[in-house]
């Protein structure tokens, strides 16, 4: 009796868990731009290796509950239509964030229509899980970089070091020390939050033990990183750069992460033995019908939005602009080639044009970059453009400022980089598309997502202009406020160059 009954429980989740194999193999297909960039970053950056277990822990922690009977619930389908909605935004807009939360949500969206609302309400975790697949958290690496300098200077003018600091550059007796991207600490941040829920997942009961395990465990994992560069800037001083610096470096960063961890699970481990003990869970039974016509609904709105996206591709797309390279012009301005000592880094652009332009005793260094129409791979606003190299140029701080140009004052971000041999500049950006001119990226986004929806995707581009100071930034920034005052209109500019949308 027993062996029949078990055998009719795992014959009743063939046809679920076959459809939703579909399912899931249907959005990576349709989707496929998405989810390949989702992987290529498991792949490629140390900061979301962790991405690549994700899944195989979720269907873990499924597998541990008592498996309820599946039963179709189609109100659920509201999630995955929600969900092809926001990625269809977040394609228009190209923030690829958004399209990887929303694919994310799609299959979350899948389980509770194939399997029922009762096996959503037991995987909640698990499901939720899966957000740490989608690679996040780069907007704040600036934040962390800045924080981490700023607490290990304090720390090694607390041990009496002699050491300054210039944004993220740290400057002791025996050299400067940059405090890059990758020692921000995102990396052991996001490896501390998702070790850190699936431990009290497993582990503690009381949702606010969780939680707070959770904090503890993104605290000590900031204050575990602003002490490992600490240890690293002290050891290679005091050794006078013969430790710490090589791929010694890497191995303590390693060992010190391994012992905060076991520190981390030690915490967890006391919690655990404090937390009231809770009776497993007896298996759920559920007496409605599963229905494959309800489950096969969830391929609709995926297939809906493949198609849509790909007509608006085909409507926004844009041949090839003929393109004057033009450079801009700017009276009493004279121009010359551009410095052959810094130029900004710009994503993939179709045309870039660089100019140094000197009026009296002031010189500033104008780069822009032109895209026929924005796509994948070459958007106009993307974090892949840059004032900085990460080689002979870094970025030290970031100022706001009111800047004049083509026509109207905005609040305008100002990276303020250092090179080598003291080298500093402010350096402005702002970007155009059509005949309209942004400095916030945010307005640029909304604006160009609105216009894609809608099948327009004018031309547009990115312009850099930067100027030189010694001490004071609001040096540099007069010179570019004096340019921009003297500079042509957007219009004129296009109209010369063949741009006019």
């Amino acid at each position: 009796m027993n062996d029949t009954l078990k055998h009719k429980g795992r014959h009743q989740w063939v046809a679920p868990v076959a459809t939703f194999g579909v399912f899931v193999a249907v959005c990576v297909i349709a989707l496929h731009p998405t989810a390949y960039d989702m992987v290529r970053q498991w792949i490629f950056s140390s900061t979301y290796h962790h991405g690549v277990i994700v899944a195989p822990l979720a269907i873990w922690m499924i597998m541990q509950r008592p498996l309820p009977t599946p039963n179709t619930h189609l109100p659920s389908l509201a999630i995955i239509i929600v969900a092809s909605l926001g990625w269809l935004v977040g394609r228009a807009a190209g923030i690829s964030l958004v399209e990887q939360l929303a694919l994310i949500g799609m299959l979350i969206g899948g389980v509770a229509v194939i399997f029922g609302t009762t096996a959503f309400r037991q995987w909640a975790f698990p499901l939720a899980f899966l957000f740490f697949m989608v690679p996040f958290g780069e907007t704040i690496i600036p934040p962390l970089q800045d924080l981490t300098a700023n607490v290990v200077v304090s720390l090694l003018s607390l041990f009496g070091f002699d050491v300054s600091i210039d944004g993220v550059l740290i400057r002791t007796s025996s050299g400067l020390f940059e405090i890059a991207e990758a020692c921000s600490g995102l990396n052991f941040l996001l490896a501390a939050l998702m070790i850190s829920s699936l431990y009290a997942y497993l582990s503690l009961r009381d949702f606010r033990m969780r939680l707070a395990f959770v904090v503890i465990a993104a605290i000590i994992s900031l204050i575990a990183n602003f002490i490992r560069v600490f240890l690293l800037i002290w050891i290679a001083t005091i050794t006078d750069m013969r430790i710490a610096v090589g791929p010694d470096h890497l191995i303590m960063g390693l060992i010190f992460y391994g012992l905060v961890f076991l520190a981390l699970f030690y915490v967890g481990e006391r919690m655990r033995l404090r937390a009231p003990q809770i009776v497993a869970d007896a298996p759920l039974v559920m007496h409605d019908q599963w229905k494959a016509s309800v489950a096969i609904t969830t391929l609709l709105p995926i297939i809906a939005i493949s198609l849509y996206a790909t007509f608006l591709h085909n409507q926004t797309t844009r041949d090839e602009i003929a393109f004057s390279a033009v450079p801009l012009e700017a009276d009493g301005w004279y121009q010359r080639s551009a410095p052959e000592n810094w130029s900004p880094v710009f994503a993939n652009p179709d045309f870039e044009i660089g100019r140094t332009y000197e009026k009296a005793n002031d010189a500033v260094y104008v780069n822009l970059a032109v895209f026929s129409h924005d796509r994948p791979g070459a958007e106009i606003v993307t974090s892949g453009h840059r004032s900085w190299d990460d080689t002979e140029w870094h970025r030290v701080n970031s100022e706001n400022e009111v800047i004049y140009l083509f026509g109207q004052s905005s609040h305008t971000d100002i990276d303020i980089v250092a090179g080598t041999q003291g080298r500093r500049l402010a350096v402005a950006k702002a970007y155009w598309r059509g005949s309209n001119v942004y400095t916030d990226r945010k307005a640029f986004k909304i604006e160009q997502t609105r216009d894609k929806l809608q099948g327009k995707n004018p031309p547009g581009g990115v312009i850099m202009i930067a100027a030189t100071f010694i001490d004071d930034p609001q040096e540099a920034i007069r010179k570019i406020r004096a340019f921009t005052g003297d500079l042509e209109s957007l219009r004129d500019w296009q109209t010369r160059n063949g741009l006019e949308y």
